[in-house]
């Protein structure tokens, strides 16, 4: 099956299942009666579709035509975009005042109490749109107005104008344009002048920083196209940016000295606005212009980490347009040039810089016996992923497996690391002396360093880290010189046309005859040691020639483990073996004979002195690394799992479940909604019309009518004990039908708050596979399009298919019986799936979706695999925005998505449409997707020009001169969607340890014994190092938290849950769960709970990690600030407690 005929045959299995959704929907036994999520097939639809004000426009056309016109140039597009939707809104918009709220943005309750109004979005005006013309014309009539009058519609252009440049740079998936970007206003200035304020909440932070930036910009090209003043900002408004940037300061990537945060606040032409949240200012509070004393978290992050830190991509852009006011950004732009070649690179300790109990470090930055760097990818690497040997996963006692995240010391910050059996393994030393390099994953028995049966003694080597070059382009990383592996000899060997010798003799005399350097193969880590310590090895040999047989004195040991020549114990005897030990056979007598100068000298140094043939280095830089998160496949539930989105009130214990709530008749809080006849129902279709919301209202309903129906309709027979929540967070709190979360629980299965199944996986890379390894037939293979033979073949894995785990294949399967069983039961169609074991949903729809988005991806499931993440293409991880450094996305089956998500289910609170599937796109599009992804590599080989060129330490922007081949420059050749290659093999996509010991441990102490006993075998480890960092980073700080928190505690009651700031005076629970009146007396009585008040933070919280840290500085020590540090909190924490202390829990009274 071809590409195109792949999209067609996507399109048309989302078509049918769209048509199935929406039958089901017409039965009026959902919110609304029809699906809530439109189709997308490119950039500019998803725009379009995501904002509400856009949808009566022609915004995508112009977006498609704009992008022809700027080349791709999508920065310079959203520039246009805004000033077209702006123009727009203004000329054509026609706006009236909300009918829910009368134009107020809220709705009052009581008194006191308001409420947002969701119909208009708190803007109070709803709009519609005359007809408009092409662009061209809207612009050129907007620019004949001379002035502007209507204040409000100008504040909703600028507003619009700012969300959709937004949306087209965030490629219409992510939530910062509905989230992110508040509103508009025009302020008042002290000289009688306007100037306009944006208002940013939390989820711009999705937008990242050049989002962030733009949208700045965005709105200084409106504020200029509507002729209006810069702001003049007054002393308090500067220093409350100072007092809010401090207090949110944990918060930030980068945090602005106050002369620079001067410098933006003054000089800005947008006045930086933002919703507030958390806790309040100290100083300059109630300014005229600020409307919240809260700190304004949205402006903030502006301000840090789009202005200061992109300001170099601002400036290109304000020059390109030539654009004045702007000139201060240049003194946030370093000085700073890149490295130049021939610079070397330093050890980087940054990576270290949160040690965290039970992830180990593997080694320290650059040491000897860490991560050697090899260039190249695998078919499970690109994108932030890259590979080991898999025998390096058992070796590290499986705290890697695959998709495990490490955090590393270059080129980037993270990776998550994956199988590669065409590289080194470990070289290990044994207990009984003996050492080798391992081979294969058979060579090492799965186990942890605190085993008894533990039987290494030491790693001299962790074998190599498999990073293709993609990283260090997408990082801007130089390009490190390269190790003469094999690699490098054998594209070395192809420029001269010459074959790969098999024997050392062979190799020599191609040296020698052809002036190349030796075979990496018959190479040890020479350059690893001393002159002086060569010296002492050769002399501690004993060579004997009739049982070829090379021993080696004990004393000299460690030196053979540092070059990682093998090393065999026969009866008490060393020797050594192996090709790596040959060169030193080869060299003996003239090294014997050597009594030149040695000092400053290497081993390989000395060697290449002696020898009439170059030996180049088998290894050299070496990359730091530690644990990060640990990998992650599991269904995603709330806590606790609930079955229903169904609210059951607060007053029915903490199970939550439904029968509960009809058998005790709880009034709830639930939405008022009125039919066509004007009925009152809480349904939202009734006879196939939606309802009208009127209010939001605690009622007793009857219950026990909707649970007997719900039961009918699901074929219940007893009472199941489904679980509901506690209340709706959305806005008009319509409940989901009842028996659908008695068909989940028949299922085992639970729902997620929008209504929908989720599995969360962390994202590996894949771009070709084997169909026996993810459990897929040959036929069933060329069934679903691909060219294959029989199940061994390695092809290449279509954009939008995935792999996902199975460890999950069991729920993944009961989700596909509860779609059947609700498709029959509930809406009497007929079952769509049919499944009864995992292979048989192999080629069916699913959904992929990141948490900080609200935009889907359409994907086809294929496979299996034992791993604790799921494969995809570069394309598909970047299509939802992100990368595989440890992110962690979910996966929806469509059907499940399509019939069960609602937009009514959404809380109201800022945020409440992130990890919301609004849009569906169908069709990945490379050009528009993240570009971090046009950076992976896709060559079959690294050429010669390459590894030459990296020996000077050449710019990574520049690979592409020395023959490296990246997506980039695949763009609109029309080979962008197939035809990648790697460079090494994968046995197995799933050959790794299956579990992970942070996962599998069941104490912290165990975790982080085993964690330090893994460090004692790594002699890329300090130990002490590792101590210090983990006691300050992580123990310490949790104990001076914990012991924050004891003193300022809440407490709760056992009962009923409810927290109190201050105890009751009178001891017990005041929390009123009954009101009713006497029978015989005819007085209200009041029923309180009866549950025991007890603090929710007991001293064992807060002493929890004493004895652990007791325990490392005796075994281990630390460093002499760290240890006096212990010290003294230790000291305080005791005196914070009496003597006696707290074993649990206990009742205040």
């Amino acid at each position: 099956m071809d590409y195109d005929s792949y999209l067609k045959n996507l399109q048309s299995e989302c078509d049918k299942a769209y048509l199935i959704a929406n039958e089901a929907r017409s039965k009026g036994l959902d919110p609304v009666p029809y699906v809530e999520i439109p189709q997308a097939h490119d950039l500019a639809d998803r725009t379009q579709k995501l904002l509400d004000f856009l949808h009566s426009r022609n915004t995508a056309e112009q977006i498609r035509e704009l992008t022809l016109k700027f080349e791709g140039n999508r920065e310079l597009v959203a520039l246009e975009i805004g000033k077209i939707v702006s123009a727009e809104t203004y000329l054509y918009g026609i706006s009236k005042n909300c009918e829910v709220c009368n134009g107020k943005g809220y709705i009052k309750k009581g008194e006191w109490k308001t409420e947002d109004c969701f119909a208009c979005g708190m803007k109070g005006r709803t709009y519609r749109y005359k007809e408009m013309p092409h662009y061209e014309k809207t612009l050129e009539e907007f620019a004949k107005l001379k002035e502007f009058t209507n204040k409000k519609q100008i504040e909703d252009s600028i507003y619009h104008g700012v969300c959709a440049g937004l949306a087209v740079l965030t490629e219409g998936i992510l939530v910062a344009p509905l989230e992110g970007v508040v509103s508009a206003r025009l302020l008042d200035n002290s000289d009688g002048s306007n100037c306009i304020a944006i208002s940013f909440a939390g989820p711009i932070r999705s937008a990242g920083g050049t989002g962030q930036a733009l949208s700045v910009l965005i709105g200084d090209i409106l504020r200029r196209m509507f002729k209006i003043s810069l702001p003049v900002m007054t002393s308090e408004e500067v220093e409350r940016y100072k007092e809010e940037v401090g207090a949110y300061a944990r918060g930030l990537q980068y945090r602005p000295s106050n002369p620079q945060l001067e410098i933006i606040a003054k000089k800005c032409p947008v006045y930086l606005d933002g919703e507030g949240v958390g806790a309040e200012v100290s100083g300059q509070r109630d300014l005229p212009r600020v409307p919240t004393n809260k700190v304004r978290e949205g402006s903030i992050l502006v301000m840090c980490e789009g202005l200061v830190l992109k300001a170099p991509k601002i400036l290109k852009y304000v020059e390109a347009l030539e654009l004045d006011g702007w000139e201060w950004l240049k003194s946030f732009v370093s000085d700073k040039k890149d490295t130049t070649e021939g610079e070397g690179v330093e050890p980087s300790y940054k990576y270290l810089g949160d040690v965290l109990a039970g992830r180990p470090v593997f080694s320290q930055p650059m040491e000897k016996g860490g991560f050697r760097l090899r260039y190249g990818r695998s078919r499970l690497a690109g994108l932030a992923t890259t590979s080991i040997h898999p025998a390096t996963m058992k070796v590290l006692n499986s705290f890697i497996i695959i998709g495990t995240q490490i955090k590393y010391e270059r080129p980037g910050k993270a990776t998550v690391l994956t199988p590669c059996t065409d590289i080194d393994a470990p070289y290990v030393q044994f207990k009984d002396g003996s050492a080798r390099r391992i081979k294969t994953t058979d060579d090492i028995e799965e186990g942890l360093a605190t085993d008894s049966d533990w039987k290494i003694e030491k790693v001299w080597d962790l074998g190599e880290l498999l990073v293709p070059v993609g990283e260090f382009i997408e990082n801007n990383h130089p390009i490190i010189p390269s190790a003469f592996n094999e690699d490098y000899y054998e594209v070395l060997l192809k420029s001269k046309k010459l074959d790969v010798p098999n024997t050392f003799m062979e190799s020599v005399r191609l040296c020698r005859a052809n002036d190349i350097p030796l075979n990496p193969k018959f190479v040890p880590f020479l350059n690893d040691i001393s002159a002086e310590n060569l010296i002492y090895l050769i002399n501690s040999m004993n060579i004997s020639l009739c049982n070829s047989s090379v021993k080696v004195n004990s004393s000299a040991l460690d030196i053979v483990y540092q070059l990682c020549i093998d090393v065999e114990n026969i009866d008490g005897d060393y020797h050594l073996m192996g090709d790596k030990s040959l060169i030193l056979l080869n060299a003996y007598k003239l090294l014997k004979k050597f009594k030149g100068d040695l000092e400053g000298k290497t081993g390989l140094d000395l060697v290449n002195e002696v020898l009439d043939y170059e030996v180049r280095p088998s290894v050299s830089y070496r990359i730091g690394a530690r644990m990060g998160k640990p990998e992650g496949a599991k269904l995603r539930e709330m806590k606790p799992a609930i079955h229903s989105l169904f609210p059951v009130g607060f007053n029915v214990g903490s199970q939550r479940k439904v029968m509960d709530l009809v058998s005790m008749n709880e009034a709830v809080h639930i939405g008022i909604r009125e039919d066509s006849e004007g009925n009152e129902t809480i349904k939202g279709v009734v006879d196939g019309d939606e309802t009208k919301f009127v209010d939001v209202e605690k009622r007793t309903l009857d219950w026990g009518k909707l649970w007997r129906d719900a039961k009918l309709v699901a074929k219940a027979v007893n009472n199941p004990p489904i679980k509901g929540v506690k209340g709706m967070t959305s806005a008009e709190k319509i409940p989901e039908n009842l028996a659908k979360g008695i068909l989940r629980f028949e299922n085992d299965i639970s729902v997620f708050r929008d209504g929908t199944i989720r599995f969360d996986f962390v994202d590996i890379t894949m771009t070709h596979f084997k169909p026996n390894e993810i459990g897929l037939t040959a036929e069933k293979a060329r069934e679903l399009g691909y060219d294959v033979d029989d199940g061994e073949d390695i092809v290449e894995l279509k954009p939008q298919d995935i792999v996902i785990s199975s460890f999950v294949a069991e729920q993944f399967l009961n989700t596909s019986k509860f779609i059947d069983s609700m498709l029959v039961n509930l809406y009497g169609l007929e079952p769509f799936y049919n499944a009864e074991k995992i292979e048989d949903l192999f080629g069916h729809l699913m959904m992929g979706l990141a948490p900080h988005t609200s935009g889907a991806i359409l994907c086809r499931l294929i496979g299996i695999a034992d791993v604790k993440g799921h494969y995809g293409h570069p394309y598909f991880h970047a299509a939802k925005r992100r990368n595989c450094d440890g992110d962690i996305d979910c996966v929806l089956m469509l059907l499940d998505g399509l019939i069960n998500f609602s937009k009514k289910f959404l809380a109201t609170t800022r945020g409440g449409k992130m990890d919301a599937p609004l849009i569906l796109t169908t069709k990945i599009v490379p050009s528009e997707i993240d570009k971090e992804a046009l950076n992976v590599d896709v060559n079959w080989e690294y050429p010669l020009e390459f590894y030459e060129a990296s020996q000077n330490f050449i710019q990574a922007k520049d690979v592409h001169k020395y023959g490296i081949i990246t997506v980039e420059s695949l763009l609109g050749t029309g080979n962008e969607m197939e035809g990648f290659g790697y460079t090494h093999k994968t046995n197995d996509c799933s050959e790794a340890p299956l579990d992970n010991p942070y996962t599998t441990l069941e104490s912290m102490k165990q975790k982080t014994m085993a964690q330090f006993e893994l460090g004692e075998t790594l002699v890329a480890v300090d130990n002490k190092d590792q101590s210090s960092r983990l006691i300050n980073r992580h123990l310490i700080r949790d104990m001076r938290g914990n012991l924050r928190a004891y003193g300022q505690q809440k407490v709760r009651c056992v009962k009923c849950g409810t927290s109190y700031r201050r105890p009751p005076l009178t001891g017990e629970c005041s929390t009123i769960i009954e009101e009713r009146i006497d029978s015989f007396s005819g007085k209200p009585i009041v029923v309180k709970c009866p549950g025991k008040v007890i603090l929710t933070v007991s001293k064992g919280s807060v002493m929890k990690y004493e004895p652990l840290m007791n325990e490392l500085v005796e075994r281990y020590g630390c460093s002499t600030y760290i240890g006096e540090t212990h010290r003294l909190v230790s000291h305080w924490v005791s005196q914070s407690f009496d003597e006696e202390g707290e074993k649990k829990q206990e009742s205040l009274f």
